[in-house]
């Protein structure tokens, strides 16, 4: 959006809104006479019923919600550069943002604040803070939802200043961040690739069924279908994607590069690296937890995609 205002931004909501409300009540009609399972307490698996859709319905979908991470960061950063909108105001538009796209995948997103946990008087413990979208809806139920997050987005727009926004919009571009849209669901992976060692084959797939568990489209260098430079690619990748994976395993300078590139662009990398393995200096301050073995490695970034997009791990996936 070269050059927004204020008012190309509600109207790029307002068409957000309309795509999505057709989009809940074809869904609705489809699934108007089906059935559906639920667990023991009546809560629905994540993708319910989502497998429900056809293809068509869930490519407009994510359509619609490749729209929304597309304007989502300028309406972050003009809301950050509004003074009298509060931090609450933003963490608000956050939840906002993180409810509208789960709507439309049909499914329900919540969080919780952290919670000190005593008795009479005496601390027991902190619940931490957390969010999740692991409950299945049925389609009327997610469009309640759609429409009272884009109201909520809506109304913290309508209070930016329009220069805040031409400000918030140089400060995306100088970031890097404006260059190539978001993509939802998806992550690049950085790491050693050297045919004459079989064993980071290994490495590779076990990263990409990790991602995979949670709905997570991942690829590196050598998946990327390309007409120009692969360096040029690669930096496309790690600007759009919206989850970035380094290993560190071999000390590559390529990776280092690539991820001080993405780091530069203030994006968060998920960093790992093979036991035994030293870091640099630019990255030692940076957490990289070591793993011992496939299967380490395994569990750790499953516990890690977790915690970190609320989503549970899918089953028996190959």
């Amino acid at each position: 959006m070269r050059g927004s205002t204020r008012d190309e931004l509600l109207k790029e909501l307002d068409s957000i809104h309309k795509q999505g409300v057709a989009f809940f009540k074809k869904a609705s009609d489809l699934l108007q006479d089906t059935s559906w399972r639920t667990d023991k307490w009546g809560v629905c698996d994540r993708d319910e019923f989502w497998n429900m859709l056809d293809s068509n319905l869930q490519k407009k979908s994510q359509s619609i919600i490749t729209n929304i991470v597309k304007i989502a960061p300028l309406i972050s950063e003009s809301a950050r550069l509004t003074s009298y909108l509060s931090q609450s105001d933003q963490i608000d538009l956050g939840h906002a943002i993180k409810g509208m796209r789960s709507s439309l995948r049909l499914c329900q997103y919540r969080f919780w604040e952290q919670e000190v946990l005593h008795d009479e008087g005496h601390v027991l413990g902190v619940r931490p803070a957390g969010q999740t979208d692991d409950e299945g809806i049925r389609p009327d139920k997610a469009m309640k939802i759609f429409e009272d997050c884009h109201r909520r987005i809506t109304s913290i727009v309508e209070l930016v200043n329009p220069v805040t926004i031409e400000i918030a919009e140089k400060n995306i571009t100088i970031t890097g961040q404006k260059t190539a849209t978001i993509q939802a669901d998806s992550a690049f992976i950085m790491m050693w690739m050297d045919q004459g060692r079989p064993e980071l084959e290994d490495v590779y797939a076990t990263i990409k069924r990790c991602f995979k568990n949670f709905g997570i489209s991942a690829e590196r260098a050598d998946d990327i279908e390309h007409t120009g430079k692969i360096t040029e690619e690669i930096v496309n990748k790690i600007r759009s994607s919206e989850f970035l994976y380094a290993d560190l395993t071999g000390a590559r300078p390529n990776v280092y590069y690539e991820v001080g590139f993405a780091h530069a662009l203030s994006k968060k990398v998920i960093l790992y690296r093979k036991s035994g393995e030293s870091l640099h200096f630019d990255l030692a301050g940076y957490n990289c937890p070591e793993y011992k073995n496939l299967v380490d490695l395994e569990k750790k970034l499953n516990i890690k995609l977790e915690n970190m997009t609320g989503r549970k791990m899918k089953k028996n996936i190959m």
